[in-house]
């Protein structure tokens, strides 16, 4: 009678880690599965805070419960595929390219980390094409250059007028 209990409380158990996962993928606009095997708690302590700063957040989940999370999503057996071994699943809130950029930082610091891959802006891209990913402009760096853009024709139109200004007063 325990047992089936125990069994029964186990699998209720296992669905809200599943259900938690599958919140997280939903709200996220991208997220990265890494490998960290071999990076001692400080280091990931570290790695951790720094996600949190761009509202992100890394998780550690069993890699069976990552792959029944995404059951029914067209990216399963990418994802499947590198769901081998001791991962972590970092998830992007907001802006998808910050993460990436803070754990790129991080695994050329620490050789143990491996970014096998991410779903981003709803494209897989394996640890061939993480590359692209790592290049992005952050989403401050692309609003300050549109603000640039759109500041520029209004920069000119002043320096006009002023200019128009200063040969009236010298006339």
């Amino acid at each position: 009678m325990t047992e089936g209990t125990i069994t029964k409380q186990q699998t209720i158990e296992k669905q809200a880690v599943i259900d938690e996962i599958r919140k997280k993928l939903e709200s996220s606009s991208a997220f990265y599965v890494t490998k960290y095997d071999g990076i001692n708690v400080e280091k990931i302590s570290k790695l951790r805070r720094d996600l949190r700063s761009s509202n992100s957040e890394m998780k550690v989940f069993k890699n069976t419960l990552v792959v029944k999370a995404l059951q029914g999503s067209q990216y399963l057996s990418d994802f499947e595929n590198i769901l081998k071994g001791p991962n972590s699943i970092t998830f992007a809130y907001d802006d998808p390219a910050s993460p990436a950029k803070i754990l790129f930082a991080f695994a050329k610091q620490n050789a143990a980390m491996e970014i096998k891959g991410c779903l981003f802006e709803n494209q897989f891209y394996g640890a061939d094409k993480m590359s692209v990913i790592k290049d992005l402009p952050t989403r401050d760096a692309l609003l300050s250059m549109l603000a640039n853009v759109i500041n520029e024709p209004m920069s000119k139109v002043a320096r006009i007028v002023d200019a128009l200004r200063l040969s009236r007063e010298n006339s």
